[in-house]
């Protein structure tokens, strides 16, 4: 009955828009036979695109037989530009070429109505990936929801281990010092306290009064103070109903406090254009020109000061401020607690890129058994993770104390990808991932503070079509209430205007599609 019931949904999909072409690819002819045939001795043969494609993977690589005699199975494995995945992977759709495997990087409904998302059955994942199981469910079992469709799954999901972790706010230690403060602020109060006193007090040094509290970074800091760090479009979940947080009335005075502290010259002026001038996007330029003494859109790793080992003189953001400021300090602090006690920092989410089956492999138990068995082994075999997600010992990496360091070509960044690190992972376990970088992750750990992860919500298409004016309108009525160009109370014709202007019909479709998702 459950493979008559794929073969139905399979028919029905093929004559959606990208599939005008795959009744060849998909129904036995000469193209596709290989893929599903196997040889005289059961050997699987699977079209593979369950990776980053950073570099055009060697097929005869010792990790490349490796796995294949492991699971007796051969791969044809797909290489399209990371850069350029969907725009490659719908022409190949379109021309009736579809992967047993593949990452899932477009919008799941949008897959699945295109006939290129089989569904993935609960018994086969828990008979074949148990342990894969356990780990979703006891590390965020809301992650099931994230490959769910009318109530059913069209994929595996898969975790971000360091989006378990909030972004890190960081302040100049070595100014706090100078101005007399000898505790880590935690609450709004004490942030104003030490705010007012960066930019009177002379922290630097240099007799001019130059510096400024805070900047862009810090501010969905405050807003979290108030309840959650609204920008743009993201989500609240409230009473079991998806609002978008730009709109909350706990954000009008949020934004009354950022305009006192604007007035006060606490936030540096030139916080509309950012304080990242260049380089990379966690590098705050005016926190390492002493312009500012609070920044926190990096994560634990970019600004880790502590040493890993011989050579290592911590995380590249912390390495980028010693070079500017050689005698300067810092310390990871805390978000700041609000008046009714809320307190987080923005956070990623451990949700990452699913993993999805398409009819062709779904249709083929021997194929869809060898899929879900590599996915289990990675699971449970951490010398076998090691070796499909981080390469060879020795080659691509090598184990310094309590971590391991990447063993880095200087003729060729994608060396590691094309020996085939990387290609048969799928995904990370976390545990496996501590348990690899040891020394990183326990500094993780001891830094960690409250963060507001992403609500878990199904994509919809309106909010693609009213997002760039919802997250324009937002940005634009944030910052001139900020800098005092508008009114506060001003607040209150912005949520009007927002939700006229497609909000309300985003947040009734996305509450539709969530109870679907739900499969209420």
């Amino acid at each position: 009955m459950r493979r008559e019931r794929l073969g139905k949904k399979w028919t029905g999909l093929i004559a959606a828009m990208l599939l005008a072409g795959m009744l060849s690819a998909c129904g036995g002819n000469s193209s596709s036979e290989s893929a599903e045939a196997s040889d005289s001795k059961g050997t699987v043969t699977l079209d593979w695109l369950a990776y980053n494609s950073y570099a055009q993977p060697d097929s005869n690589s010792e990790i490349f037989k490796m796995v294949e005699n492991k699971f007796n199975a051969k791969y044809n494995v797909w290489y399209v530009d990371a850069q350029q995945w969907n725009d490659q992977v719908n022409v190949k759709f379109a021309a009736g070429e579809i992967p047993d495997v593949m990452q899932v990087r477009e919008q799941i409904p949008k897959y699945v109505a295109n006939g290129i998302l089989a569904e993935v059955f609960e018994d086969d994942i828990r008979k074949y990936a148990p342990t894969y199981a356990k780990v979703i469910d006891e590390y965020d079992a809301s992650l099931w929801n994230t490959v769910k469709y009318e109530g059913k799954m069209y994929g595996l999901p898969a975790i971000n281990l360091n989006g378990d972790y909030p972004q890190s706010l960081i302040w100049r230690k070595d100014w706090l010092d100078k101005v007399g403060i000898t505790k880590i602020p935690e609450t709004l109060d004490e942030f104003e306290t030490a705010l007012i006193k960066f930019r009177n007090d002379d922290p630097d040094g240099n007799g001019k009064k130059d510096s400024y509290g805070m900047s862009d970074y810090a501010i969905p800091y405050v807003l979290g103070a108030f309840g959650m760090p609204a920008d743009g479009t993201n989500y609240v979940l409230k009473d079991g109903k998806i609002e978008f947080a730009a709109v909350q009335p706990e954000m009008k005075e949020a934004l009354a406090l950022l305009n006192k502290w604007y007035k006060e010259e606490l936030i540096d002026p030139e916080f509309i254009t950012g304080e990242n001038t260049g380089g990379y996007w966690a590098d705050s330029q005016a926190f390492y020109n002493n312009r500012i003494g609070l920044t926190g859109r990096g994560m634990f790793y970019h600004w880790r000061n502590q040493s890993l080992g011989e050579g290592d003189g911590g995380g590249s953001q912390y390495v980028n401020f010693k070079k500017a400021q050689p005698n300067g300090e810092i310390a990871f602090g805390v978000p700041p607690v609000g008046p009714n006690g809320q307190s987080g920092a923005p956070q990623w989410g451990v949700s990452s890129t699913p993993v999805g089956i398409t009819p062709k492999a779904a249709e083929d138990p021997r194929k869809l058994q060898t899929i879900l068995t590599m996915l289990e082994t990675s699971f449970t075999d951490y010398d076998y993770y090691m070796t499909v997600y981080r390469g060879t010992e020795g080659v691509d990496w090598k184990q310094e104390g309590d971590t391991i360091v990447n063993i880095k070509d200087p003729n060729d960044a994608n060396a590691s990808f094309k020996r085939g690190a990387q290609v048969f992972s799928m995904m990370e376990n976390p545990e496996f991932g501590k348990k690899a970088f040891s020394g990183l992750y326990k500094f993780g750990d001891s830094v960690k503070t409250t963060g507001y992860p992403p609500v878990i919500a199904p994509a919809v298409d309106s909010l693609s079509q009213y997002s760039g004016n919802l997250i324009k309108l937002q940005k634009e009525t944030y910052t001139k209430i900020i800098i005092g160009e508008q009114p506060v109370d001003s607040f209150d014709t912005f949520v009007k205007t927002f939700m006229d202007n497609g909000g309300s019909q985003v947040t009734q479709d996305v509450n539709e599609a969530y109870k679907t998702m739900l499969g209420e």
